[in-house]
């Protein structure tokens, strides 16, 4: 693949535990920065012209035969059609696509209190931002997160392996909103025990 330059026009600072999301149109860069190193994001992407499509792990994984995608792969929606593609990758390369969004049912179960941020919620508040609501949670593409997959089918939950400033750059595939939420994990090693912030831009590419 030819070198690629991102040109940033807009940044948005996540703070921890919080979520936020956009409009972007086909072609349109984001980059993703984990800013101080061991944060996972849980993203979403839907189509603008009918939230109801949006990226799908289930649809993507036999569409890429991979548990998730890798530098130059898509992710599909849950009508088989490329939503974004992973264009640069300078990270450790860990984006699990088998795990839900953290939820106050979640939180409950490991004994955490119902007021505890999520995920969930941080996508909930950032589509009604934007004029938009869904009545579910679409999987979340959890970029930067370390669910590591043992032989005998079982998973390990570890801390991020990633770096304070490594990042990702997506390119859109069609006109889309996407949503981004710097993980509020504190009850397993998901954010490496303590999470942070996440920062993103949006902007274009010269290829």
């Amino acid at each position: 693949m030819s070198t690629i330059r991102f040109e940033s026009q807009n940044t948005y600072e996540i703070e921890p535990c919080c979520g936020y999301g956009v409009a972007v149109s086909v072609g349109d860069a984001v980059r993703i920065i984990d800013v101080e190193g061991q944060q996972p994001c849980d993203f979403w992407a839907f189509s603008r012209a009918d939230i109801f499509e949006h990226l799908s792990c289930e649809h993507t994984k036999p569409s890429i035969e991979k548990r998730y995608p890798h530098t130059g792969d898509a992710a599909y929606t849950n009508r088989r059609r490329a939503i974004v593609t992973l264009l640069v990758d300078h990270s450790p390369g860990q984006h699990d696509m088998e795990f839900a969004a953290c939820d106050t049912a979640r939180y409950l179960q490991l004994g955490a209190d119902e007021r505890h941020p999520n995920c969930a919620d941080n996508l909930r508040l950032a589509l009604a931002r934007l004029g938009l609501a869904l009545p579910y949670t679409p999987q979340p593409w959890n970029l930067f997160t370390n669910f590591f997959l043992e032989s005998d089918g079982s998973f390990t939950i570890k801390a991020p392996a990633t770096n304070a400033g490594d990042y990702v750059v997506l390119r859109a595939e069609m006109d889309a909103y996407i949503v981004v939420s710097a993980c509020p994990q504190d009850q397993n090693d998901t954010c490496g025990g303590r999470p942070t912030g996440l920062c993103f831009e949006t902007g274009k590419l010269n290829m």
